[in-house]
């Protein structure tokens, strides 16, 4: 293995360790059941658009597995993670789909990312419950995640300015 390679995965497996935290932090203490189940800020997604950006499209995509599978080791291995897979697949899909246009800022990148993470997750719910009637959250959801996608990608543009600047 030569120097860049090993940086590569030492820098690769910081940002997975900083990803699994942050996503675990966000389920445990900063519960935000109160204002609609299922909401949240999604702050590990911060990393992953920083390893998209970053890195390329099969190490986001193996980051981003690796991300949901170890925390699924805190947090079981249930409804919970077949929920947080589809939707890890269904956004990541389309952020690389839409990424391959280079048509978006970091910004639309992770409203998308946010957006379609929902609508994975709302369809693997109304498979698993047999309920059609589960899309019916999708307004709620779609408007909450564009506010966090925004969020999302104005601390990931911070980060990426900052460590580009290390970098180069």
């Amino acid at each position: 293995m030569n120097t860049n390679s090993v940086q590569k995965l030492t820098r690769l497996a910081m940002l997975l360790a900083l990803g699994v935290l942050l996503n675990y932090a966000e389920a445990v203490l900063l519960p935000t059941a109160l204002i609609a189940p299922g909401v949240k800020l999604g702050l590990a997604n911060t990393v992953g658009l920083i390893v998209l950006f970053l890195y390329d499209d099969q190490t986001f995509l193996f980051y981003g597995f690796l991300r949901v599978l170890m925390t699924s080791l805190f947090t079981g291995f249930g409804f919970n993670f077949l929920i947080a897979i589809a939707g890890f697949l269904v956004a990541s899909l389309m952020v690389i789909l839409v990424k391959s246009w280079k048509q978006l800022s970091i910004f639309g990148l992770s409203m998308i990312a946010a957006v379609f993470h929902g609508v994975g997750q709302i369809g693997m719910v109304s498979w698993l419950y047999q309920s059609i009637y589960m899309v019916n959250y999708l307004p709620i959801l779609m408007v909450s995640s564009l506010m966090a996608g925004l969020v999302i990608a104005k601390l990931s543009q911070q980060v990426l300015y900052r460590v580009e600047k290390v970098l180069m």
